[in-house]
């Protein structure tokens, strides 16, 4: 009887934001102080939602925010940042800045596995839901890498947070149709853009949470270029919530990329995370108590204080999903890679069961497990 092939696995993860960041206390009194804001419910309702937000910092490519007017390189030179930028400047800027960013994540993960010779990367599969040019990032990876001009490259586009899942999926499948891939897995998501002085809130909602990063993400099937060390991605399962899309929605305005954000979404993901983790470990044979890390998106602090409620979860059970909700705020596709990269990098071993939510209103989790023990 034949001996099944391993499942294929996270070799590494690396990271990457921007140089510039500012807290939320700092965001709070910038968007209080402009004239925009200025009337009292919403000033109010700015006060509510960011002091609430379980948010510490978080990174963005404009780096005109503390700065006089007359040092803007983003914004016109008015204090009060008008008239706004237009989509085609936000965008111009989003291609240099995911170049840039982009590259950095990725050969910080090539450096940090010695043993792995670039050139065997078969397939680039990128990710963004921020900007887009063509030929994109991904183009600007193979070249700058170093990597075949022969290498397939494959971009999903505007699915927004849960994206990095069909990612890492796609690479998985690659794997295990043709042994000999190596996958670069890049998601790129620079939110900051996007900002907008808007009163509707849904907008000054997501103004509080979203920001900048960037992932970068290894997957093999030949265990030996990982030193034994991963995150192996044993099973995958999507679920939209029926009559749910007009709750979470991400398209093109005016002026800049329009979200919603609807109050009940943290509902709606309560009410269903249960039976995706039922349904997947069903499929995988294996019982809900053998689950030994959880990998939520942390797409605001509602939504994982649900996640944690409907599951039966302590804070410590969650604790890097806090940890990156309180250091970066919601990067969308990105952050359940930084959530990833934390648990890779940790001690013990185990499942992972993996979450993360979005427009649709659409649940993507994945199944892993955990490797090898990196405690001290």
């Amino acid at each position: 009887m034949s001996t099944p092939e391993p499942a294929p696995r996270i070799l590494g993860i690396e990271t990457a934001v921007p140089e510039t960041f500012y807290t939320q206390e700092f965001a709070l009194k910038f968007l209080k102080a402009l004239p925009f804001y200025g009337e009292e419910a919403s000033q109010r309702f700015l006060e509510r939602i960011y002091q609430g937000s379980a948010i510490d910092k978080r990174h963005t490519v404009i780096d005109d925010y503390g700065k006089q007017p007359a040092e803007f390189r983003f914004y016109p030179p008015s204090s009060d940042l008008r008239p706004e930028p237009s989509p085609e400047r936000r965008n111009d800027l989003f291609i240099r800045e995911a170049e840039r960013l982009s590259l950095r994540a990725s050969r910080d993960l090539l450096e940090g596995l010695p043993r792995f010779d670039r050139r065997r990367i078969s397939h680039v599969v990128t990710v963004s839901c921020t900007g887009f040019s063509a030929p994109g990032f991904d183009f600007s990876l193979v070249r700058d890498l170093g990597l075949s001009n022969g290498v397939h490259r494959f971009h999903l586009g505007f699915m927004g947070c849960y994206a990095a899942l069909p990612a890492l999926k796609l690479a998985t499948s690659i794997c295990r149709s043709e042994p000999e891939a190596r996958v670069l897995v890049v998601t790129v998501e620079l939110c900051s853009l996007h900002f907008q002085q808007r009163l509707e809130k849904d907008i000054m909602v997501a103004t509080s949470l979203f920001s900048d990063g960037v992932a970068a993400a290894l997957v093999s099937s030949r265990a030996e270029e990982g030193n034994d060390h991963g995150l192996s991605l044993e099973a995958f399962a999507s679920r939209i919530i029926p009559g749910s899309e007009r709750e979470m929605a991400w398209k093109l305005g005016d002026r800049a990329f329009d979200m919603r954000l609807s109050v009940y979404v943290p509902r709606l993901i309560r009410d269903n995370i249960g039976p995706a983790l039922e349904s997947l470990c069903r499929e995988m044979g294996v019982e809900r108590g053998a689950v030994s890390f959880w990998a939520i998106h942390p797409g605001g602090r509602a939504i994982l204080d649900r996640v944690a409620e409907t599951l039966g979860l302590g804070p410590e059970e969650l604790s890097e999903s806090y940890g990156v909700l309180r250091e970066y705020g919601n990067m969308s596709s990105s952050t359940i890679l930084f959530v990833l990269k934390r648990m890779l990098e940790g001690p013990g071993t185990g499942n992972v069961f993996a979450a993360a939510f979005g427009p649709g209103l659409t649940l993507e989790s994945a199944l892993l497990r955990k490797l090898d023990d990196r405690s001290p």
